[in-house]
């Protein structure tokens, strides 16, 4: 049974109206303001014809990729079993630029951007992420570059209103890596983030001739690692070098011994030292989800499609490395250098021995936020399709990152005394995130029988709040436009091609308006590395995709023919090294 309907008739007046509405909507949408921030690691490739619609694929869905984009799309598959592969290769250039802020007054007259004081060796600079990071499964370790593989296969018997599937794919990703030295490398480093569904069994069912309902369900893995430097320009730090300092020659004989050993606090750290390295790996090697979707054409001419898509728990685990600095051990070791130091560290709960490095498990919580997208298909003409995407996003799940670790943490030990609450084997990160909601538009137009152009546009906003930003794995707000074909090749075969282009131009974060960047605020000591700086971001995302669709038993003799030629071409090559063999080994004639 061909459940896919002929080309539409020609435009009539409900026809007009419906498009002149949606026309509407569009203008209202454009009109509204724009305001958040966007994560990059949300729904960035999810399949060819969904990067070069800007993920507009509710209403048309994107073949074998409906798995995730709108499971009842797999109704739209034809009969018998069909193959599908394609690979995305995303790019990522992120430029964080430094700037003291010149109204700022600095740290005790000493440490800022005034003249006479200690600038800051990260002002004036800016550096982009040298290349991607990815996590290998099975492999257990990262590649220094992005790619996102899918495959899939599908089975829908003649005349059954049933279709199965199943497919692998990446719904959330992304990473990268900053060169040694880099003023980058105090936010972050090295990071990834990323979930793989390493298997999506599917089903849809055709209700009516014009509804069909779906669904997928995802065994998937998720990885996240990082390595991030640590400094900690705050006042109270500051003060441990200024005391430091002062105190190099004080030496009284007996009393230093037994009270203050001098220099005090070991010299100090100062507030622009490099004080320790922090580096954790962890996964979840099972976490499900699930994806509903719905399909609805009661016209020929119009679509409608919605689909769920479930949130995903995942319980990481793995391991950490503290690495500390020469100055940070030696101020652990002060405390432990007389009595009176030993009795009132022992009363703060602070470390006395001091260790280069501590080591052992975490584990941490990662949630991806359940969705709900809604889209329309409007075709106004026989070869033009006009799409159009509302995309929500439950990020408010996520108040927080908590990572817990195995030992009390020598340097979570020293925070407590800059007000940091949350005990000495719990490093946590406020993140109040909110919910999104945003639209995307999409163009498909039938140039010829064999050639379809496309064309899409989404605004993306994300939860980060303004005060909570960072420059980890958050980026501003972002503009995606999309441009790609699809080619009807012989065999039923059909090849899609994408390209996508994700940017914000500049986004500025002045000095002290985020309390996990920048804010020069005493009691906000523990995730500010770049205090006194205004910061400015550029960010630009580069995707080339393709995938190839076919009917299976294609599939098979294509393999079967390469097969073949690589036999014969071993075949060729070894005939022709005997014979070499051969002439080498020759005796030589006798006279």
């Amino acid at each position: 049974m061909n459940l896919n309907y002929s080309m539409t008739p020609p435009v009539t007046f409900s026809k007009t109206i419906t498009l002149f509405y949606v026309l509407i909507g569009v203008m209202v949408i454009l009109c509204l303001p724009r305001t958040g921030h966007a994560v990059f690691i949300e729904n960035m490739a999810g399949s060819t014809k969904a990067i070069s619609l800007a993920n507009t694929v509710t209403a048309a869905p994107p073949g074998m990729m409906s798995i995730q984009s709108n499971p009842a799309g797999l109704s739209e598959l034809p009969e018998g079993k069909i193959f599908m592969q394609g690979v995305t290769l995303p790019w990522l250039q992120i430029t964080k630029k430094f700037e003291a802020d010149k109204d700022w007054d600095g740290i005790f007259g000493e440490w800022g951007p005034q003249e006479g004081q200690i600038h800051d060796p990260v002002a004036g600079k800016e550096d982009t992420n040298k290349c991607g990071v990815m996590y290998i499964p099975i492999l257990n370790r990262t590649a220094n570059f992005l790619i996102a593989p899918t495959a899939g296969l599908s089975s829908r018997k003649p005349g059954s209103r049933w279709t199965f599937a199943i497919a692998n794919y990446a719904p959330f990703g992304g990473g990268m890596d900053h060169e040694t030295g880099s003023p980058n490398n105090y936010g972050v480093k090295k990071l990834y983030v990323q979930h793989l569904i390493y298997a999506a069994p599917a089903v849809s069912f055709q209700v009516t001739p014009t509804l069909a309902l779906g669904l997928a369900v995802g065994a998937g893995q998720t990885a996240l690692g990082a390595k991030i430097h640590q400094r900690t320009p705050n006042e109270l730090v500051a003060l441990t070098r200024v005391l430091g300092d002062a105190t190099q020659d004080l030496e009284i004989p007996v009393v230093s011994e037994l009270t203050l050993p001098p220099p005090w606090f070991g010299g100090g750290i100062g507030p622009y030292d490099h004080s320790m390295n922090f580096d954790l790996h962890v996964r979840d090697d099972f976490s499900p989800n699930y994806n509903l979707g719905l399909l609805w054409k009661p016209k020929k001419w119009f679509s409608f499609g919605m689909v769920y898509q479930s949130e995903i728990t995942a319980r990481l685990s793995g391991g950490y490395n503290f690495i500390y600095s020469e100055m940070f051990q030696k101020q652990v070791a002060w405390q432990g250098s007389s009595p009176m130091l030993i009795i009132t560290a022992a009363m703060l709960d602070l470390p006395t021995t001091a260790v280069p490095y501590q080591s052992g498990d975490i584990r941490t919580t990662q949630i991806f936020p359940q969705r709900i997208q809604t889209g329309i298909k409007v075709k106004p003409t026989k070869k033009l399709s006009l799409l159009f995407d509302v995309h929500w996003a439950d990020w408010s799940t996520t108040e927080y990152n908590k990572f817990v670790v195995d030992q009390d943490i020598q340097a979570l030990q020293f925070v407590k005394l800059l007000g940091y609450t949350h005990g000495d084997r719990t490093l946590y990160i406020e993140r109040n995130l909110k919910d999104t909601i945003h639209w995307s538009t999409g163009l498909e137009y039938e140039l010829t029988n064999k050639l379809t152009l496309r064309c899409g546009y989404e605004f993306r906003p994300t939860s980060i709040r303004d005060n909570l930003y960072d420059c980890q794995y958050f980026v501003p707000d972002l503009t995606y436009l999309g441009v790609g074909a699809a080619v009807k090749l012989p065999h039923e075969t059909t090849l899609d091609l994408a390209f996508g282009y994700i940017y914000n131009s500049s986004y500025k974060v002045p000095n002290n308006s985020s309390t996990n960047m920048n804010s020069t605020d005493f009691w906000y000591p523990v995730y500010n590395p770049y205090s006194g700086l205004d910061y400015e971001q550029e960010t630009r995302i580069y995707m080339l995709s393709f995938t190839v669709q076919m009917p299976f038993h294609v599939f098979i003799e294509q393999q079967k023919h390469m097969m073949h030629k690589q036999q014969e071409a071993i075949h060729h090559l070894t005939g022709a090294v005997k014979k070499l063999l051969g002439k080498a080994e020759a005796p030589e004639e006798t006279h």
